[in-house]
């Protein structure tokens, strides 16, 4: 609204700064196959888009997110899932959902997971959750994973969360997609939870030492 003299009102200028600021999701894929060995990534800054970040910012990120309760996760296990996550963009295509701060550029949020197949899934991990999961895990046949989400904590009011994870499962599109948390009562599986996913069953051991819960979301 504008006041009297038809300029905007001190409330309406903040809305409107309030709103400007709010962040675009970017979607980003890596090649399909990998970007090679050499890759480094290009770190976050004012300008930069269409790249996916490097490992230092996203162990950064998850690390202060997962931090916070009811998580309280070791520092540890943040750079355990950038290794990961480093890996996984060398070796193979990956998509990625994100969000970078108006004013100074930097990486705020994501979500970054990749194509599901089991014949391609060599290693112990995905051994012991397949073994796990029994017959229930036919479902993650020809999905996509989803890998690992993390908001900045001091942005909580900003939907920021769960607007990256949206972007990411309508990208995904006629897919089934599927992810692991922890099995407790916490923001993150909330959010899942109201975006369809629901409980297919434990998986390998989580950060808090317990199986972790495998959540699955049917194809739209």
């Amino acid at each position: 609204m504008n006041d009297l003299n038809g300029q905007s009102s001190p409330g309406d200028q903040s809305a409107l700064r309030d709103q400007s600021d709010v962040p675009a999701v970017e979607i980003v894929w890596g090649l399909p196959m990998g970007l090679g060995p050499l890759w480094r990534g290009v770190p976050s800054g004012p300008g930069i888009c269409g790249v996916l970040p490097p490992r230092s910012e996203v162990e950064a990120l998850y690390g202060a997110a997962a931090a916070e309760p009811p998580l309280g996760e070791d520092p540890r296990f943040a750079a355990l899932f950038a290794d990961v996550y480093e890996v996984s963009v060398r070796n193979g295509q990956v998509l990625m959902t994100l969000t970078r701060t108006q004013s100074d550029g930097r990486l705020s949020s994501f979500a970054y997971g990749h194509h599901w197949k089991w014949e391609e899934q060599k290693y112990p991990w995905a051994f012991e959750l397949q073994s796990r999961l029994g017959e229930a895990s036919i479902e993650l046949e020809s999905t996509f994973a989803l890998n690992l989400l993390a908001r900045d904590p001091h942005q909580s009011e900003r939907g920021l969360g769960r607007r990256t994870l949206e972007r990411w499962i309508g990208e995904v599109g006629r897919f089934g997609c599927w992810l692991q948390t922890d099995d407790i009562d916490s923001p993150a599986r909330r959010l899942y939870e109201s975006l369809g996913f629901t409980e297919l069953g434990h998986g390998p051991e989580a950060p808090d030492g317990r199986p972790g819960l495998v959540m699955f979301r049917s194809p739209r």
